[in-house]
């Protein structure tokens, strides 16, 4: 069954009672032989006095005399917490005056994210939605209502099918609305029309009677406008009922929210259905929107995290909002709301400065690294070099690998299997909800191991992915040698190796490591006892399969190449938006556009003839028109959880990560040989972490920029090949130490 994916609670700040309003104005130091140990013990009791009774005044001011709540260092920080997130102070007073007493902060965190998650209403599935009826999208302008409108229909093409939708139009001022309807429409293949007033629409709904679903874009409409009244009457008098479902735009604050809400309720006829939330990629809080859905009991449908149609919509699951909020509290502190932290970097930043100087050390590394240029060459040079810094800081994988290379080569004995195992477990489970999408990909593969400083044999390994294409970690690696398996989260096995017993090792671990993640298996093909298999221990999957694979369809013996010849397809997201997007041709980069479709086939054999679900994938060369590549992928996933369009970029993006099992065996030829037990598992988690961040660096969009440093530390004039691309980031690392860690 597909667990809910947790994330780990944000480390809560020390308290902001810790810090005076501003910072005291320093004395001239005096020399530390000057101060007798009588005025040193005084001048601390005085601090500490005056500690004591700043806590007490901020405690005051944030409990409100609360009995004993302002000595509690956990309600404390929850409370500036939440308050980060961007709920309201009425929502974040009731949760801490319900929290349970003597919790250390992360269990006072976990509490409330626990608390928040069930009290955020949300639709229990998308059956409801589907099940027909007339919908009309309100809310105020510039909340996206026609793209999110376009993104309904396409979901509801992809599932009912282009002969159960219609869309309608209610915005006669904004120009060029009922042309984009139109536009959206031709390319699902369902009409669109404008509405005027009560009356043309119950004609209109009539003679769409027949179509299951209609959606409804209707104008947009200041909360303080007294329209808002008129346009729910002109609904309310459609011949039907018409369930309103509000758009609450994230990136808003919450007064602004909480002022549309009441408005939108309190018009004329039913209340609104419940919600929909957008521009979740532009907020850097959402605890605004949530907050709003939790007071006013508005369920939420779904979410919106960007303008392409129609991937960028999900169904609102209650935990990945929740976990979203907290994670953006820790990426993005607020720019005008000095924390703790702040304040108290304002004492020691005069020493910091003074005992290392980041100028010199940024000196010392671009002159290692940056070939001699002139003008705006070196301007340039020195700005990616900033940028390949920022990268391997701020890129997970890179940070990772950058931490583990510190404990591989921090001691002789080389770092302890468990550490290199765990710790990017742990960054995984701390970056989901800021780097995925819905789903955690595990990209199954092997590369060979022969060759210089190699151990030969097969090295079969699991590359975590997130589902909008970033490489994570690799902590599930298995070296088949000839005479047994060496395994760096098992003992090792003697025997024969079984490439599919291994799979299912992996498979099991990864489960029981991550059991609160939805992890999507990425299979290279597969036979039907281990998909079989794998269905029985309740994981999801996705089989890349040839296209002579033989299948049964409509009860005819085929393949998968006839079947791909046979079905529809629909556009994918824009060309060359996601790595495996772009060709080469002629000498220069040509994007890909990428085209879906999906029906179900069954498998010959013991299977019975079962139906499964097959996704075709598409890429067509849009220079040309003609097919780059053709992709078939067999799943057990339902359309509702991943529909043609998501499963077909996983395909790509399969297809794409092959290259990262080629970075971990030139990357293992790359590393020093540490002596010490599990040497060989120890070197193939390194090589594994440092594969992802090789593939991050060389397909993530600022691959481009920190190629020039990389090739520069190599002293590659050319194109940095995939072999010297871990050595590059090896020499990097090194460097980075070796200059103070700039």
């Amino acid at each position: 069954a597909m667990q809910t994916p947790a994330m780990s609670a944000p480390i809560a700040a020390p308290s902001m009672a810790r810090m005076p309003d501003a910072p005291l104005r320093q004395p001239p130091a005096m020399p530390a032989a000057a101060l007798p140990t009588d005025t040193a013990a005084g001048l601390q009791d005085a601090i500490s006095a005056l500690r004591g009774a700043l806590e007490t005044r901020m405690d005051g001011l944030l409990w409100g005399g609360r009995p004993g709540s302002g000595r509690e260092p956990a309600a404390a920080a929850l409370f500036r917490s939440l308050l980060d997130a961007g709920f309201s102070t009425k929502l974040v007073r009731a949760l801490v005056e319900r929290l349970p007493q003597g919790m250390a902060a992360d269990a006072a965190q976990a509490w409330a994210r626990n608390e928040l998650v069930t009290h955020l209403p949300v639709v229990a599935s998308e059956d409801e939605f589907l099940a027909g009826g007339v919908y009309a999208l309100v809310g105020p302008t510039g909340v996206g209502k026609t793209t999110t409108l376009a993104k309904l229909a396409a979901r509801c093409v992809a599932r009912e099918g282009r002969d159960q939708v219609a869309m309608l139009t209610t915005d006669l001022f904004r120009i060029g609305a009922l042309e984009q309807l139109q536009i959206y429409g031709r390319l699902m293949g369902v009409p669109a029309h404008s509405v005027r007033d009560a009356a043309e629409l119950r004609r209109i709904l009539a003679e769409l009677g027949n179509r299951k679903i209609v959606l409804i874009d209707t104008t947009g409409i200041s909360q303080r406008d007294r329209l808002v009244a008129e346009q729910a009457s002109m609904l309310c008098n459609a011949g039907k009922p018409v369930r309103r479902l509000l758009v609450l735009n994230a990136a808003s604050q919450g007064d602004t929210l909480d002022e549309v809400a009441h408005a939108y309720r309190n018009g004329v006829g039913e209340d609104v259905a419940g919600c929909i939330i957008t521009k979740l990629d532009e907020a850097t809080r959402l605890g605004a929107a949530l907050d709003t859905a939790i007071r006013h009991r508005l369920p939420i449908h779904y979410m919106s995290v960007g303008q392409k149609v129609p991937e960028h919509m999900e169904l609102a699951r209650a935990d990945v909002l929740i976990d979203r909020a907290f994670a953006m509290v820790e990426r993005a502190r607020a720019l005008y709301t000095p924390s703790e932290a702040d304040l108290a970097s304002l004492a020691p930043a005069a020493r910091d400065a003074e005992a290392v100087d980041p100028a010199r050390r940024r000196q010392l590394l671009a002159s290692a690294i940056l070939r001699p240029q002139g003008g705006s060459a070196s301007i340039t040079a020195a700005q990616n070099l900033d940028d390949t810094i920022a990268m391997l800081d701020s890129d997970p994988a890179c940070a990772q690998a950058r931490a583990s290379w510190r404990d591989y080569v921090g001691d002789g004995a080389g770092a302890s299997l468990a550490a290199l195992g765990e710790a990017p477990l742990a960054m995984v489970r701390r970056e989901f909800s800021a780097t995925c999408h819905r789903h955690l990909l595990v990209m199954h593969g092997k590369t060979a191991m022969k060759g210089e400083g190699l151990p030969g044999g097969t090295l079969l390994g699991s590359l975590l992915m997130s589902d909008r294409g970033a490489a994570l970690a690799a902590p599930a690696q298995q070296l088949a040698l000839a005479h047994g398996m060496l395994t760096s989260f098992a003992p090792a096995a003697s025997g024969q190796p079984d490439a599919g017993l291994a799979l299912e090792a992996r498979v099991r671990w990864l489960g029981e490591q991550l059991p609160r993640l939805p992890l999507v298996h990425m299979l290279e093909a597969g036979t039907t006892g281990l998909w079989q298999s794998l269905s029985g221990q309740g994981a999801s999957w996705v089989a890349r399969c040839p296209g002579g694979m033989r299948v049964i369809q409509d009860e005819c013996p085929t393949n998968l190449n006839a079947v791909g010849k046979s079905v529809g397809y629909l556009p994918v997201g824009q060309p060359g938006d996601m790595p495996g997007l772009l060709a080469d041709k002629a000498g220069k980069r040509v994007p890909l556009a990428l085209w879906a479709s999906g029906t179900e086939v069954a498998l010959p054999g013991k299977s019975g003839g079962a139906p499964i679900r097959l996704v075709c994938a598409r890429m067509i060369d849009t220079d040309s028109g003609e097919i780059a590549a053709q992709l078939f992928g067999l799943t057990n996933l339902p359309a509702a959880q991943a529909d043609a369009a998501t499963v077909a970029r996983w395909l790509v993006l399969q297809d794409e990560a092959r290259v990262g099992f080629r970075y971990m065996a030139n990357a293992w030829q790359a590393l020093p040989a540490v002596d010490g037990a599990h040497t060989l598992a120890r070197q193939s988690l390194m090589a594994g972490q440092l594969g992802a961040a090789c593939w991050q660096m060389a397909h993530s969009p600022s691959a481009d920029v920190v190629r020039g440093p990389l090739s520069g530390i190599v002293g590659s004039e050319r194109k940095l090949s995939g072999r010297m691309l871990p050595v590059a980031v090896l020499k990097m690392f090194a460097m980075l130490e070796m200059t103070g860690g700039a």
